[in-house]
C-alpha cells in the first residue's frame, strides 16, 4: 500500500530543475523520514527563513554545489520567494488534502505530523463524509482508539489520562477540545478540572500526586480511628484498579511523580509501599534502577527519530541522578556504563542524522535550541508576557535535581527536550538561542556572547515588538535574590524577557570532585531559593515562563594535552576549532579526534571532537565538561513552568 510520503515524493520524481521552491503550509516536510528519502534522491533540503539569510546561505554554501546536486528550498509561510530565484527555477505547492482527500482539510491541518503514518492506514478504510464532525469522530475512535462514550467513571478517566500522558501520546488541540466537551457532559466529572487534566501532563501528574497523598491520608485515618474499614476505600478509588496501578508503579519508578512521606507508626499494605518514601527508599532503589535500565534497553533497540532520543535521555538522566543521589559507587558505575552504551548508539546517529534536524521547521514544537524564540513567538497570545530563562550548562541530569526542588515548592511542568548546536559551546549554542538563527549567520561573533542582547532584541523587533518591550540579562544567580535586580520585574514596560542563569556552568568548570561536587554545589544553590523566588515573582507578574539550556555536560578523562600553539583557533576541553582546512585535516589524522560535518556552521569554522568520555586535557585527569556530542551535552531540557 505504500505510505503518505510516496505521494509527496512523486511530485519531485520527474523534476529536472536544479532548485525547487516549495510552499509547504501544511508542514508535510516536518518529517525526518521524508527528509532522509529526499536526501537519498539527491536533494539538499533547506528551510527558507527570510530573503537575507537565504541569499547569504545560498552564496556561501550552495551556489557551487547546486551545479551537481539538487536543492529543495521550502517555506511554511504564505510568502513569495525572491523573484530572481523564481524566474530561474521550478515552484510548487504541496498540501495535505491531496494525500488524504476523504478527510476534512481543517481537521487534517491540526493533526500532528507524527500521526500521519497511522492516519494514512485508517484513511483507506474511511467511508464517511469529509465534514469536520465526521472526520473528527472517526479519527478519535480509529486513530487514537479512544472510546469516549464509555468513559463514565473515574477509573475509565484515569485509564484515558494515563494512556495519553504516560505513553506521551501527543494529541492535537482539536482532539483535546473534542474530548473535553464530551467528558464535561458526564456528571461524574463535574468537580474535576477536565480541561487541565486533558491538556497538560504536568497538571495531570500534580493531580495524581495530590490524589495519592489524599489516598494514603485516608487510609491512615481509617487505620488509626477505625472509622471505616480500609477495604471499603479500595473498592472505590481508581488506584485500586490493576491497570491504573500498574502504570502508577511505573510513574513512581521513573521519578515522574513523587512518593508520599509517611511516619513509621502505621502498617501499610505491601502493594502501596512503592509510593511511600520511608517504606521504599532502600527496598526499591535497586528495583527502580533495574526498571529504568530495562526501559532504556527496550527504547534503544527501536530508536528511529530525534524524539526517541529525547525520551531516552529523560530515562537515563533519572537513572544517573538516582545513582548520584544514593552516593553508592556501584550504582554510579552502573549508571556510567549505561550512559556509555547509550552514547555508542547516539554518536553514530549524530554523525549520520544530526544535519536533518536543521531542515526541520521550528513549529509546532522546537527541535533545536535556535527554534526556541520562534516557538515563543508562535505560541504567544496578544499582550502575553513571556520569560525565557537559560540555565547555562544544565543537562537533563541537573534538571532532575532542579525539578525535584521546584516541585517541593509548588511548581509543575510541561517537559520536552531540544538539541543543542554542535560544538556544544556557550558562544555557539547560547548565541543561537537568543538570535533564533543557525550559527553560520553569526560567524563574526561566534567566539563571544557579547552580541546576545542585540540579537535577542533584533529577533523580537523583526516580529513587530518594539525594543523598549524587550529585555535581556545575563550573569544571574550568583548574588542573593532581589526582585530589584530583575529587569522583568523592575520595568513595567517589559513584555519579553530573556535571561541567563549561569551558576550550573560555573559549578561544572569548578567541579574538583567531579559530579559529586556538581550535585552538592547545585543543591546548596537551590536551597538559597533564588530560582524559586524568581519564578514565583515572574508568575505573580503574569509571565509565561520557559526554562532551557544552551548545552549540557559530561564526565571525561584526559587523553593528554595537545600542543599546537597558534595553529588551532580555539582550544576546548572536548573540542578544537580550526580556520585553516589543511591544518584541520592534518590535526584530525594526528590526534585521533572525530571530524564533525560542520552542519550549519561557518565555512572557516572546522571542528574536531574528542571521543565519548575523553578530553584534551592532562592524561588521566577527570573533569566535568562540554563541547562534544554526547547525549548529555547535546539533548537539553525545554520546560514550561506552571505554579500549582
Amino acid at each position: 500500500m505504500g505510505n503518505w510520503r510516496d505521494g509527496v515524493l512523486k511530485k519531485f520524481q520527474y523534476q529536472n530543475s536544479k532548485m525547487i521552491l516549495v510552499h509547504d503550509q501544511d508542514f508535510l516536510l516536518n518529517d525526518e523520514l521524508l527528509l532522509n528519502r529526499l536526501k537519498e534522491d539527491g536533494y539538499e533540503v533547506i528551510r527558507f527563513e527570510d530573503s537575507v539569510s537565504f541569499r547569504y546561505l545560498y552564496e556561501q554554501q550552495y551556489r557551487e554545489s547546486v551545479k551537481s546536486d539538487k536543492l529543495l528550498v521550502y517555506t511554511n509561510d504564505d510568502i513569495t520567494f525572491p523573484y530572481e530565484y523564481i524566474k530561474r527555477n521550478f515552484s510548487m505547492k504541496i498540501d495535505i488534502s491531496t494525500i488524504f482527500p476523504k478527510f476534512s482539510a481543517p481537521i487534517l491541518r491540526s493533526m500532528n505530523r507524527e500521526d500521519l503514518d497511522a492516519l494514512f492506514t485508517v484513511h483507506a478504510q474511511y467511508q464517511g463524509s469529509s465534514s469536520n464532525k465526521n472526520t473528527l469522530e472517526y479519527i478519535v475512535k480509529h486513530l487514537y482508539k479512544i472510546s469516549y462514550e464509555i468513559i463514565d467513571s473515574e477509573v475509565e478517566l484515569y485509564k484515558l489520562l494515563l494512556f495519553l500522558h504516560y505513553r506521551k501520546k501527543e494529541i492535537p488541540q482539536v482532539v483535546q477540545d473534542f474530548l473535553i466537551e464530551k467528558l464535561k457532559q458526564c456528571r461524574v466529572f463535574h468537580k474535576l478540572p477536565i480541561e487541565k487534566l486533558i491538556s497538560s501532563a504536568g497538571s495531570f501528574y500534580a493531580f495524581l500526586e495530590d490524589q495519592w497523598a489524599y489516598f494514603v491520608s485516608e487510609y491512615t485515618k481509617c487505620e488509626s480511628e477505625k472509622i471505616l474499614e480500609p477495604s471499603s476505600l479500595y473498592g472505590t478509588h481508581p488506584f485500586t484498579n490493576d491497570d491504573v496501578w500498574r502504570l502508577m508503579v511505573n510513574l513512581f519508578m521513573e521519578g515522574t511523580i513523587s512518593k508520599v512521606k509517611k511516619g513509621p507508626t502505621l502498617q501499610i499494605p505491601k502493594w502501596m509501599k512503592i509510593g511511600i518514601e520511608e517504606e521504599s527508599k532502600l527496598e526499591t532503589l535497586h528495583e527502580k534502577l533495574n526498571h529504568i535500565s530495562e526501559m532504556v534497553n527496550e527504547k534503544l533497540a527501536r530508536i528511529k527519530l530525534y524524539k526517541d532520543w529525547i525520551e531516552l535521555i529523560d530515562l537515563v538522566a533519572e537513572y544517573k541522578y538516582t545513582a548520584l543521589e544514593s552516593n553508592d559507587a556501584v550504582y554510579v558505575g552502573e549508571a556510567n556504563a549505561l550512559m556509555m552504551k547509550v552514547n555508542q548508539n547516539f554518536q553514530d546517529w549524530m554523525l549520520k542524522q544530526y544535519h536533518t534536524l536543521i531542515s526541520l521547521p521550528p513549529i509546532p514544537k522546537p527541535k533545536m535550541v535556535h527554534h526556541v524564540p520562534h516557538v515563543l513567538h508562535a505560541q504567544r497570545r496578544e499582550n502575553e508576557k513571556v520569560a525565557l530563562l537559560v540555565l547555562d550548562g544544565m543537562s537533563f541530569i541537573q534538571w532532575k535535581q532542579v525539578k525535584k526542588h521546584l516541585k517541593e515548592n509548588g511548581f509543575s511542568f510541561e517537559e520536552s527536550g531540544i538539541f543543542a548546536w554542535v560544538p556544544t559551546l556557550t558562544s555557539v549554542s547560547r548565541q543561537a538561542i537568543f538570535s533564533g538563527s543557525i550559527p553560520f549567520t553569526f560567524s563574526k561573533t561566534i567566539k563571544t556572547t557579547a552580541a546576545e542582547e542585540r540579537y535577542w532584541k533584533a529577533f523580537w523587533e523583526k516580529q513587530g515588538m518594539l525594543k523598549q518591550y524587550v529585555a535581556y540579562q545575563k550573569g544571574l544567580g550568583k548574588e542573593d535574590y532581589s526582585r530589584e535586580n530583575i529587569l522583568a520585574l523592575k520595568r513595567n514596560s517589559v513584555k519579553i524577557y530573556g535571561a541567563v542563569i549561569d551558576v550550573i556552568d560555573k559549578f561544572t568548570h569548578h567541579a574538583v570532585l567531579g559530579e559529586k561536587s556538581l550535585v552538592s554545589n547545585l543543591e546548596i544553590w537551590l536551597q538559597s531559593n533564588y530560582l524559586v523566588n524568581l519564578l514565583a515573582d515572574l508568575i505573580k507578574e503574569k509571565y509565561t515562563i520557559y526554562l532551557t539550556a544552551d548545552h549540557g555536560n559530561t564526565i571525561a578523562k584526559g587523553m593528554g594535552r595537545i600542543s599546537e600553539g597558534v595553529l588551532v583557533d580555539q582550544k576546548g576541553e572536548r573540542v578544537r576549532i580550526y580556520s585553516d582546512p589543511i591544518l584541520y585535516k592534518d590535526s584530525a589524522s594526528k590526534i585521533g579526534a572525530m571530524s564533525w560535518n560542520n552542519a550549519g556552521l561557518p565555512e572557516n569554522y572546522k571542528v574536531l571532537l574528542s571521543q565519548y568520555g575523553q578530553a584534551f586535557v592532562q592524561r588521566g585527569e577527570e573533569i566535568v565538561t562540554h563541547g562534544g556530542i554526547s547525549i548529555e551535552e547535546v539533548v537539553v531540557p525545554f520546560i514550561k513552568v506552571q505554579q500549582n
